[in-house]
């Protein structure tokens, strides 16, 4: 390492907010010879009093509720990890101190938001990171190599699900995850944020969407223990369907709602002269089908990384040294744009990129209300 440690600032420290801050204290450990690491040294939050053991597992970073106190720790980075609803405003004020901001998706809670916050981030040169971790795979990074090559000729079609289990129980309490005010949207703002920036990522622009949404439970406890109900006025499933420049078609389904399923998650990508398969249960490797000699390859061995991309065994741990492959994943997107910050390198994962998928996840729901029409971008 070179240099003093980047002085980093959390927003939230809920359950992905803790994720953050021990991929932040995982550092030292997983990269011995890095040349960056960081230090937490501010959290903000709703509330005080929690968490004592974790926080000073930490380091003892200044826990406050004050927004001003935060921003006192002469800040290198603002990592936001707080509900949507709070996105916009929190990117606005680090953006206004001249702070690197990362941000989990979506971005803000509709493509207004968004684009302000882009155009703001675009107008003060400040870099800006989206907590894209599904880039941070390794077969995901394999299959951009075997597609940048041209591997897969002319590309036809693409199928995508990304599956959860996790709001089954008709019980569990409402949440600010379950009002459109607060969210922005379900499991397709949720979940599906994350497949259409895979799409982005991996095949290039969209040029129109069709999509139908379902919520199945429609009213759920207001709180645990209690039998008052409030309305759920956001998705549990949606399907896609969406047409890109390069004239390839393809589907994208989410649900919260897939059974014994659990964490399910697959891309499909068809091309004249081969596919490939990203199966997230198995993410170390590609499944590439080579139509010309009719054979499979596991992994991209023989294709270039395309120009400017680092490669994931950069910032991602070695096996020995793994968290297991949600956390490698959020920490070789962190570790990414921390080089980024030390070499002055705009994020491919910047608000540019947030802005692209919020403008495809908004042309959606729009379809959704008006009967699955299609909606062609970009909008206006």
């Amino acid at each position: 390492m070179t240099g003093s440690p980047l002085r980093v600032g959390i927003i939230g420290l809920g359950y992905i907010g803790k994720v953050h801050a021990h991929c932040y204290q995982s550092l030292p450990h997983c990269f011995p010879d890095s040349k960056i690491q960081a230090q937490l040294v501010s959290v903000l939050r709703s509330g005080l009093g929690r968490d004592a053991e974790f926080l000073h597992s930490l380091g003892d970073p200044l826990a406050t509720t004050s927004i001003e106190e935060f921003f006192s720790q002469n800040l290198d980075l603002v990592d936001i990890c707080s509900p949507n609803e709070f996105h916009h405003g929190q990117v606005k004020a680090a953006l206004e101190k001249s702070i690197a901001v990362y941000c989990e998706k979506p971005l803000g809670l509709n493509l207004s938001q968004v684009r302000e916050s882009s155009l703001a981030a675009r107008r003060s040169g400040v870099l800006t990171h989206t907590a894209f971790t599904m880039r941070y795979i390794p077969a995901v990074q394999q299959a951009k190599a075997i597609l940048a090559a041209g591997a897969l000729g002319e590309i036809f079609s693409f199928r995508i699900h990304y599956f959860h289990n996790s709001y089954m129980d008709p019980m569990r309490p409402m949440s600010w995850r379950l009002r459109k005010e607060t969210s922005g949207g379900g499991s397709l703002a949720d979940l599906g944020i994350h497949m259409i920036d895979m799409v982005n990522h991996l095949l290039g622009d969209v040029e129109w969407v069709r999509c139908q949404t379902k919520t199945f439970i429609t009213q759920r406890p207001l709180a645990a223990g209690i039998s008052e109900m409030g309305d759920v006025d956001v998705d549990d499933w949606a399907l896609c369907v969406l047409g890109l420049k390069n004239q390839a078609e393809g589907s994208i389904e989410v649900t919260r709602m897939s059974g014994g399923l659990g964490d399910s998650c697959r891309v499909e990508i068809f091309g004249n002269l081969g596919s490939i398969e990203i199966d997230f249960s198995q993410s170390g490797a590609v499944r590439f089908y080579d139509q010309r000699r009719k054979q499979y390859q596991l992994g991209s061995e023989g294709f270039a990384l395309p120009a400017g991309e680092r490669p994931l065994s950069a910032v991602l741990p070695q096996n020995k040294l793994s968290l297991g492959w949600f956390k490698d994943a959020h920490l070789g997107s962190i570790h990414d744009f921390l080089l980024d910050i030390v070499e002055n390198k705009g994020s491919s994962a910047s608000f540019e990129a947030a802005l692209k998928a919020q403008e495809i996840l908004e042309a959606a729901y729009l379809s959704a209300d008006h009967n699955s029409e299609k909606i062609d971008l970009p909008l206006p």
